[in-house]
């Protein structure tokens, strides 16, 4: 493609040794080997990518995107603001500017991902052909490709969804974080829908304050964003954001248009009823707890918005047999006891969770659970007292410390926390094989923070870390060596 074609319609401060050149890539890291890129130097929270150019042009870049002028004999576009520039010029690259797709769009600290795998089920048994972006990986039809950020910077996921719309796909459901949101990389994309599950405290290591947070998540339900929003109005501080709104909002709850009037749990799922107007519906999901009956409402509200008919969303939810990675899993286990994996990693999460086991007819609680490292210190000891409120026994571990101490993590966890019930064990392999060893019959050993996640990030290294192979090795070898040694 022609640079002129690129950017034509790109709002630019200054051009400094214009050609009109053949630009077959996108970049924005100076490490990567491209042929005739355009490298985006864009300055991050620890570097500035503009110190890399040169690296980038040895390494193919023939035009470089600036918020400042370089001396260097390349073709380089000034902009005001690099990370807008480039979720601008990845739309028209990859032509996703003409897609004809319907995208949703699900944003909230919890029930992102159960929410999106909810719609992508029904959608799929209703024989759509539906892409999907999320923490748990990338969906395009049936392909699965790896897990990368909740929602990827703006060059591959223009091109993922340049993939899917070659694939044929009629709808891109996306996690939408609040990270893409503060840093651009979803301007480009116009929503048909867009969802918000919940707020609650996580990333003020990034945002500083809640309502910093608060203000970031509720700017997506905009008109430069969305066609229109939905909005849980029952959690705490939605009521707001749906009443500021300047796009049409449909608001599930108790409280919500979308009025949700009766719930019922048990080891099957989850029985619900909702009334819209005069209008009463009854549903199924074989998903646990009353916050995976919002996720689910969720879910039906967006579908509805869209143009399905309640009738068959419902029928469609109540034949699913859901199975979310790392989210409220229940490992086929050789033992009288049961054990839960789950992603939860804040405090509104680990509640919602343990909440959730504590109401089944269960003997005793364990939970093994710790915090990531470089990230909100101010929660950590809420999940302490949260675990510890809620379990008969709290192992406290590490989570991705890092670079931070484990030990110093697990610190802050305990910090002003007396409770009894609790032991710290910092090696997350050990700290799970403790409370297996610990567990009785109709025990239920209940594995936070982590999910579906394969690796550890210890001093800037991902090292290969799976909570589901610790348990299921501790079945194979250790529990067995132990039962003959």
């Amino acid at each position: 493609m022609k640079l002129f074609e690129i950017i034509s319609n790109l709002k630019f401060v200054g051009i400094k040794n214009y050609k009109d050149l053949d630009i077959d890539s996108l970049t924005c890291s100076s490490k990567e080997k491209v042929n005739s890129g355009i490298y985006f130097c864009i300055k991050g929270l620890k570097q500035d990518g503009h110190d890399f150019a040169n690296e980038s042009i040895k390494n193919g870049a023939v035009c470089l995107v600036v918020e400042h002028f370089l001396d260097l004999p390349i073709t380089q576009i000034m902009v005001e603001n690099v990370r807008v520039a480039m979720s601008y010029i990845s739309s028209i690259f990859y032509k996703t500017y003409k897609s004809k797709m319907k995208f949703i769009g699900i944003t909230g600290t919890n029930g992102k991902t159960t929410t999106t795998f909810l719609m992508r089920e029904i959608l799929s048994s209703m024989g759509k052909r539906v892409g999907l972006i999320g923490t748990e990986g990338v969906y395009i039809n049936n392909l699965l490709l790896p897990p990368m950020l909740t929602t990827p910077d703006p060059i591959i996921l223009h091109k993922l969804i340049a993939d899917m719309e070659n694939n044929g796909c009629e709808y891109c459901i996306m996690e939408v974080s609040a990270h893409a949101i503060a840093l651009n990389k979803i301007d480009n994309i116009y929503f048909d829908v867009v969802g918000l599950t919940n707020i609650t405290k996580d990333h003020l290591d990034f945002f500083f304050t809640i309502e910093n947070y608060i203000k970031c998540k509720a700017s997506l339900f905009d008109y430069k964003h969305a066609k229109m929003g939905v909005i849980n109005v029952d959690a705490k501080y939605l009521k707001d954001i749906a009443k500021k709104s300047n796009i049409e909002i449909s608001t599930i709850g108790k409280d919500g248009k979308i009025k949700l009037t009766e719930t019922f749990q048990s080891l099957k799922g989850s029985n619900f009823k909702f009334e819209v107007g005069d209008k009463k519906y009854s549903a199924h999901t074989n998903l646990m707890g009353e916050y995976n009956i919002y996720n689910a409402l969720m879910a039906i509200e967006c579908l509805k918005s869209i143009g399905f008919e309640y009738k068959d969303i419902l029928n469609c939810l109540k034949q699913l047999e859901v199975n979310v990675p790392g989210r409220f899993n229940v490992l086929n286990i050789d033992a009288d006891f049961n054990v839960v994996i789950d992603y939860a990693h804040t405090p509104d999460g680990i509640k919602n969770v343990l909440s959730t086991i504590k109401n089944l007819p269960i003997h005793n609680l364990i939970t093994v659970f710790g915090c990531g490292g470089n990230r909100d210190k101010t929660k950590r000891s809420e999940m302490g007292q949260i675990a510890s409120n809620l379990s008969d026994y709290v192992v406290v571990t590490s989570d991705n410390p890092r670079d931070e101490n484990p030990e110093i993590i697990i610190d802050d966890i305990l910090r002003n926390n007396n409770a009894k019930n609790i032991v710290r064990i910092a090696d997350r392999k050990s700290a799970i094989e403790y409370a297996l060893s610990q567990a009785k019959e109709n025990d239920v050993v209940a594995i936070l923070g982590k999910g579906a996640e394969n690796y550890q990030e210890i001093k800037g290294v991902k090292i290969h870390f799976s909570d589901y192979e610790v348990v299921d090795n501790y079945f194979k070898y250790f529990l067995k060596g132990k039962l003959h040694g």
